[in-house]
């Protein structure tokens, strides 16, 4: 049994590190073999659109947990554990952004929009399961 305590972080912590994943998430990345075509990490339109879904919805998602970590519902998701603290979801939410996205990114360009899509379709599973358990979509 791992008890979990709360831990206050200030609120600039919390916005500068949300403005330096924000700026590595915007570097463009290298590529990584020497022999690889410029094409084969090119991101087309679509693989785009379904990044930024998903990115939306892992979003809402996240906003959805912190409102029923408030209301003291207990969480399903077995990573987080029944009671997460904010900081927790909010770390987890960033973590699993920036890796999905980033092993997206990886992918070679035929699989990427089913991964992409797959990721979605996960955090859509997750979004009306939190509204079924009577939390709001808010913005």
């Amino acid at each position: 049994m791992v008890a979990l305590r709360a831990v206050t972080v200030p609120r600039t912590v919390g916005v500068a590190s949300w403005l330096v994943i924000a700026t590595l998430a915007a570097a463009p990345a290298p590529i990584a073999a020497q022999r690889a075509q410029p094409t084969d990490r090119t991101w087309r339109a679509p693989d785009i659109a379904l990044a930024s879904v998903f990115t939306l919805a892992l979003w809402i998602d996240a906003a959805q947990t912190r409102q029923g970590i408030r209301r003291g519902y207990d969480e399903t998701n077995p990573i987080l554990g029944r009671h997460p603290t904010v900081g927790l979801v909010n770390a987890y939410t960033a973590v699993v952004g920036l890796t999905t996205l980033g092993v997206a990114a990886a992918t070679p360009a035929r699989a990427r929009p089913w991964l992409l899509a797959a990721a979605s379709a996960v955090e859509a599973f997750a979004i009306s399961r939190n509204v079924q358990a009577g939390i709001a979509l808010t913005f």
